[in-house]
């Protein structure tokens, strides 16, 4: 693992990665980086927040990463690929994020630590499956779909949701709200938590860190524009799908400042869709599916314009 470019532990490129570092990569996953430092970095952040949220997201990524490493015992699942995205965090990254998804829409009591561990366990199941045999990233999706499946029965496993009332309507100022973006990417709203995202980023990929401060200015200035309630600005409920599509674009897609500006404003209005219509939170399916609509259009364009390097007909010529 490096910081800045400098090596801090040693190199596992051709190594079994240890249990641990397999856990730590897996949150940092979380902003699509595998750096352990990163990873400690996210944890300190929620710390700072709540340390139930830091509690729920340590547990999840730990027997989330359990559930990955029992599965991939398995020949069917034993395959390069997948040991590969196992040690990179890769898998062990949704079940982490169903964690502090459950603390932060659930009051915390004893249905919810049992459910977390739970639907880690699930969440793991449902990312291995889909990295075998889906042919496009998953992202987040494994959590998103875990979360909304649970929504409903919530009531009946003892789940309590939170309170969260309306937006306030006070107007909300543009720098904070731009590092609670980044913050809500951990469903943590406080502007330090957003101040440690980023810096978790920069140690890890520096340029990865402006496409994701490009993301939060973007979906801010967007908000501003079509008055959007201040308190879903401030918040960072409207920009976090914005951050880590800009984010990911650079991952996933290609290292272009236009497909990460493209994708941020797709995920901004993917996210304001669903979140009006959608009868569960609609967490980060605005990135998600962003991130998947922009792969689309870049697959489309390539066959659009297949013609491109054709010859020019003779009767055309000058």
């Amino acid at each position: 693992m490096s910081i800045m470019g400098f090596e801090v532990l040693p190199d596992v490129t051709d190594k079994p990665v240890p249990f641990w570092r397999q856990c730590l990569r897996g949150l940092s996953c979380c902003a699509f980086q595998t750096n352990e430092f990163t990873g400690l970095v996210f944890t300190l952040g929620l710390l700072l927040w709540s340390w139930h949220q830091a509690a729920f997201f340590v547990l999840a990524v730990i027997v989330g990463t359990v559930v990955v490493r029992l599965m991939l015992l398995a020949p069917v699942f034993d395959t390069p690929m997948l040991i590969g995205y196992r040690d990179a965090g890769i898998l062990g990254f949704n079940a982490a994020l169903m964690g502090i998804a459950l603390g932060n829409f659930f009051v915390v009591n004893t249905a919810l630590w049992i459910t977390i561990p739970l639907t880690a366990a699930v969440v793991a199941v449902v990312n291995v499956l889909l990295a075998r045999w889906l042919w496009f990233p998953f992202l987040a999706a494994p959590f998103v779909l875990c979360f909304w499946a649970i929504w409903p029965l919530a009531s009946h496993i003892g789940l309590k949701s939170v309170s969260l009332g309306a937006w306030s309507l006070a107007p909300a100022s543009f720098i904070p709200s731009v590092f609670a973006s980044m913050g809500s990417t951990l469903f943590a709203t406080k502007i330090v938590v957003g101040a440690l995202f980023l810096v978790g980023v920069i140690v890890s990929n520096w340029r990865h860190a402006l496409m994701a401060l490009m993301g939060g200015v973007v979906s801010v200035a967007v908000a501003v524009h079509v008055h959007v309630p201040g308190g879903a600005i401030s918040t960072g409920y409207v920009g976090f799908n914005a951050v880590l599509a800009a984010l990911v674009a650079c991952v996933v897609i290609d290292e272009d400042i236009r497909i990460a500006l493209l994708s941020a404003l797709v995920a901004t209005f993917i996210f304001s869709f669903m979140d009006r219509g959608w009868p569960a939170p609609a967490l980060a399916s605005g990135f998600v599916l962003g991130i998947w609509l922009v792969m689309f259009l870049a697959w489309l364009n390539n066959h659009f314009w297949e013609h491109k390097g054709s010859e020019v007909p003779e009767s055309v010529r000058p």
